[in-house]
C-alpha cells in the first residue's frame, strides 16, 4: 500500500490502483474513474468532483502550496 498526499493507494492488476477511502475508484497514470458513480477525469477533476475543492484550492494542493 502506498500513501500519496494523505491518500492510501492499493495496487491492483494491470498497473491500476484503488483509493482505500473511496471504494470502487480506480487510478491509472494521470487518469481516474469511478464506474459506480459515473465519474472520471484527471487530477483536477478528482480534487473538484470527488473532494469538493474549488479549482484554485485544487491547484494549490497539487502544487504543494
Amino acid at each position: 500500500m502506498l500513501h500519496r498526499r494523505g491518500l492510501a493507494l492499493a495496487e491492483r492488476e494491470a498497473n491500476n490502483f484503488h483509493l482505500c477511502a473511496f471504494p470502487g475508484l480506480i487510478v491509472k497514470d494521470s487518469y481516474w474513474r469511478w464506474p459506480e458513480r459515473d465519474l472520471s477525469g484527471n487530477a483536477i477533476d478528482f480534487f473538484t468532483k470527488v473532494l469538493g475543492m474549488s479549482f484554485h484550492k485544487a491547484m494549490r494542493h497539487i502544487l504543494g502550496e
